[in-house]
């Protein structure tokens, strides 16, 4: 058993979920799991991320077969209490040339937005972003294609308890 440092407990543990969540593992299964593991930790987080990785597994390649000029439904973006820093997120799958007659690379992009967007407007955003951006260099982007969709929700645990005062 290898030690983690306390913060790479719950990124490993993220990491791992997807697999356990496809396996049909439940959330508690998986818990004692990881703390046998050595890479438990605390449950009320550990379950938030369980939500949230479970409703991304959901909804994971739903969002690529939206007709590109319509609008998502709100059924097809997974709601996750994340911290982001705008009410909507992106995934774009992105292939990219880093010098001409070099082979495309595969990436991944984020598109934040603070208003859902079709997947033709995912794309349009994908591309400006990557020709504004300077921190890219030389490469070239050839084509995307937005993968998945997650909307902010709001989460009980972020607000003040009315049994906690302060002062």
């Amino acid at each position: 058993m290898a030690l983690l440092p306390s913060f790479m407990k719950r990124p490993a543990a993220i990491l791992r979920m997807p697999d356990a969540i496809a396996k049909g593992m439940s959330a508690n299964a998986f818990l004692r799991k990881l703390r046998v593991a050595g890479i438990g930790y605390s449950r009320t987080r550990f379950l938030r991320d369980w939500r949230n990785v479970a409703g991304t597994e959901a909804k994971k390649d739903v969002f690529k077969y939206v007709r590109r000029n319509l609008r998502p439904p709100m059924a097809v973006l997974a709601d996750v209490d994340w911290e982001m820093s705008q009410e909507y997120m992106y995934k774009v799958r992105a292939w990219v040339r880093t010098a001409p007659g070099e082979p495309l690379e595969e990436r991944f992009i984020n598109i934040p937005s603070d208003s859902p967007l079709s997947p033709a407007e995912v794309e349009q955003e994908a591309f400006g972003r990557w020709a504004d951006s300077e921190k890219y260099g030389e490469t070239t982007l050839e084509r995307v294609q937005p993968v998945a969709g997650w909307h902010h929700v709001e989460d009980s645990m972020d607000t003040p308890s009315p049994f906690i005062t302060t002062g």
